[in-house]
């Protein structure tokens, strides 16, 4: 008989309705364990495991069991509206007339007043306008721009690129839905064509400067290829908290820095440049440098790359483009996911 090396998840203190729902559901123990470890993060955990592991490998059924538990039991109303959102989302991808009755129920609760937070608002109003649903997808966008729609229309010119984002679809949507632009869209749109005018420059990498020694023309972010991400951890050239959790919480964190340098420096362009082991090494070897230094990369960057180079990208992708971590998702559904930010 083969040994059973099957491990049982033992309820903790942290345990609750959405932990027992989540026992009955086959998952690997990874996720179970993280996600009772960590019960500040189960959303995210559970989502990252649909999108990055389920859903990829013909798991649909299982799939949307885990969302359904999330959306039922989840640890804050807003992690239950993300669980709906993506329920939604995959239950319609079927085309089958009985899952898109369901989508149609699950979005029509969603819509009712008073429920959508902000940010689980934003990640609709994409779905919504995808589909073609534009009054809808307008409602939305005005619960996510709430706190920018109440400050005047002159103090929103700094916004980020993601901020800038959700003001530029709510003007689209009033425009399509025959408004007149308000002062908001006005501003939006302002500044949205003076970032494009200075995105046409086409900064070249010495242009660029590491943190800390002046204000760049262009920011990069460098950081090793996803196919690269366990070597380089396995011989210490990543190390700290997020490359322990691994390669999804690798790039979550890189997309934070580079969310924070937009808004630190809103009209700067970016790009990420993502490298392997082998380039590296060698390159250190041949300066004289440490290879798990931030500041080899980035010397790397200079003397070997250009802009339009293949380990090349602008940031950020279309939302329905491959995200630029190399995950082989949407960027929406991946490192651009509201839920990430």
């Amino acid at each position: 008989m083969a040994e059973d090396t099957s491990v049982d998840v033992p309820p903790t203190r942290h345990d609750d309705a959405l932990m027992t729902a989540l026992r009955a559901l086959d998952l690997p123990e990874a996720v179970l364990r993280d996600a009772q470890a960590h019960p500040q993060e189960r959303r995210e955990i559970l989502m990252d495991a649909v999108a990055a592991d389920l859903l990829p490998n013909g798991r649909r059924d299982q799939a949307l069991r885990v969302l359904r538990a999330l959306r039922e039991h989840p640890p804050t109303p807003e992690d239950g509206q993300y669980a709906a959102i993506e329920l939604a989302y995959t239950l319609r991808e079927s085309g089958a007339p009985e899952d898109t009755a369901e989508a149609d129920r699950i979005t029509a609760e969603l819509l009712r007043p008073g429920n959508l937070e902000k940010t689980p608002a934003f990640m609709l109003a994409d779905e919504l306008r995808e589909r073609g649903a534009t009054a809808e997808a307008l409602h939305c966008y005005n619960i996510a721009a709430r706190a920018h729609l109440v400050r005047p229309a002159e103090e929103i010119e700094d916004l980020g690129p993601y901020d800038l984002e959700l003001l530029m679809h709510r003007a689209d949507m009033r425009m399509r839905l025959g408004f007149a632009p308000d002062a908001h869209d006005v501003t939006a749109i302002a500044v949205a064509a003076r970032e494009m005018a200075l995105d046409d420059g086409e900064p070249g990498w010495e242009d660029d400067l590491p943190p800390g020694e002046g204000e760049p023309d262009m920011h990069v972010e460098v950081l090793f290829a996803r196919e690269s991400f366990e070597e380089a951890r396995d011989r210490g050239l990543l190390t700290g908290e997020t490359a322990e959790h691994g390669a999804d919480a690798y790039y979550r964190a890189a997309e934070a820095m580079m969310r924070g340098q937009a808004r630190e420096h809103p009209g700067t362009p970016q790009r990420v440049l993502l490298h392997g082991v082998a380039e590296i090494t060698a390159f250190a070897e041949d300066a004289g440098l440490d290879p798990a230094e931030r500041r080899t990369h980035l010397e790397w960057a200079r003397a070997t790359t250009t802009v339009d180079g293949p380990w090349s990208a602008a940031w950020p992708p279309g939302r329905n483009e491959p995200c630029w971590c190399g995950s082989t998702r949407k960027y929406k559904k991946c490192c651009g996911s509201p839920t990430h930010r």
